[in-house]
């Protein structure tokens, strides 16, 4: 654990806050959803260590979690940069195509990637950021879902030692 103390109290990682959310007896629906508020923005890659539908319950116990974007009444169109080997449907979107294909690309040193479009009908949407519009998604009921534009794996170049 990296858990610091500064000035007596104890600090813990987002991922570290996210792990006790996860594995502590429920919470109340708003302290859910505080934390969230606070830790979401700052992991990268939660479903990395975190199965999606555990992630998505989290979400639903919270509630709508957002930094202050409304919760849509309408439909939302959404894309997505991820690796075209990707086991399970990803929790976060976003709702600006241009952060879908920085993602993609990032990914690309991984793997063959793609950038992928769907709607998102607002039961759906579980929690909307400002940072890279970000937009986390029960993505088992999204529609209209298509790949837009298709990344092939590259590697990069070794660097010659010193």
């Amino acid at each position: 654990m990296t858990a610091s103390i500064e000035g007596g109290a104890l600090h813990m990682t987002p991922e570290e806050m996210l792990v006790e959310l996860l594995n502590s007896p429920p919470r109340s629906a708003s302290e859910t959803n505080a934390t969230l508020q606070a830790i979401w923005p700052h992991l990268r890659a939660p479903q990395r260590n975190h199965h999606g539908t555990e992630l998505v319950a989290l979400f639903q116990q919270a509630g709508y979690v957002s930094d202050g974007i409304p919760q849509p009444n309408a439909d939302l169109t959404v894309y997505r940069g991820e690796l075209v080997s990707a086991h399970e449907s990803g929790i976060s979107w976003t709702a600006d195509l241009q952060a879908a294909k920085r993602y993609a690309q990032g990914y690309a040193t991984v793997g063959d990637t793609r950038v992928v479009q769907a709607t998102a009908p607002p039961v759906t949407v579980l929690a909307r950021f400002t940072q890279e519009a970000e937009v986390v998604i029960a993505p088992h009921v999204l529609k209209n879902i298509k790949e837009l534009d298709r990344i092939p794996h590259f590697k990069l170049p070794r660097l010659a030692p010193f």
